[in-house]
């Protein structure tokens, strides 16, 4: 593996997100879903290149918990980087609208 290179792992909770979020666009167009799904990929693939290019939260403990965090339209993507192990893993797709600090906070407290 060369030395820029991140392994990426997506938890079970963020896939879960994922398939709900384009099950909900889905029942209203299939074009949304495929635009929101297109998204989330795009999203994922950049992070694995680009960990850094998301933002840090600004939640101040989420922030010192190492938490990042990329904009999709009404939607977050919650990460992490592990710069020792060159790994991304990606946490939660949350509703931007969300109380996603006790959200994350709760799912930290369970690690």
């Amino acid at each position: 593996m060369e030395q820029n290179e991140y392994t990426l792992e997506i938890l079970p909770a963020a896939l879960n997100d994922m398939s709900e979020i384009i099950s909900y666009f889905a029942l209203n167009s299939q074009k949304g879903a495929l635009r929101i799904h297109d998204k989330m990929i795009g999203a994922v693939e950049r992070i694995e290149r680009h960990p850094y290019s998301g933002v840090t939260v600004p939640d101040k403990k989420l922030a010192g918990m190492g938490f990042r965090m990329v904009a999709l339209e009404n939607y977050l993507m919650f990460y992490k980087v592990f710069e020792e192990e060159h790994r991304v893993i990606v946490y939660r797709f949350i509703n931007g609208k969300r109380n996603y600090p006790t959200l994350l906070g709760r799912l930290h407290e369970d690690e």
